[in-house]
């Protein structure tokens, strides 16, 4: 074992690499149901037009994007919902 990495052993994958703020940004958009906003404010504390801010992309807060991230995690993404839809 490296004396850098004396600690726990994580579960994740050797080829595991973090996703960006950017990366989460996009994905987060891309899974945006009706309601998220407002759910994610009373979740964070935060002011509905300052979630709104961040995840739109006007002003930068990496707590609240990891927060709005693990909400969206699970979901598929409007684009492949919405062609569900119309097959």
């Amino acid at each position: 074992m490296n004396a850098s990495n004396s600690g726990a052993q994580s579960a994740r994958p050797s080829s595991y690499q973090k996703l960006t703020y950017i990366q989460k940004a996009a994905k987060v958009n891309r899974k945006l149901r009706t309601g998220d906003i407002t759910r994610l404010a009373e979740a964070t504390g935060y002011s509905i037009t300052h979630v709104s801010d961040v995840v739109g992309g006007k002003k930068f807060n990496d707590s609240l994007m990891n927060a709005a991230y693990d909400m969206t995690r699970g979901r598929i993404s409007n684009a492949v919902k919405l062609s569900k839809l119309t097959k």
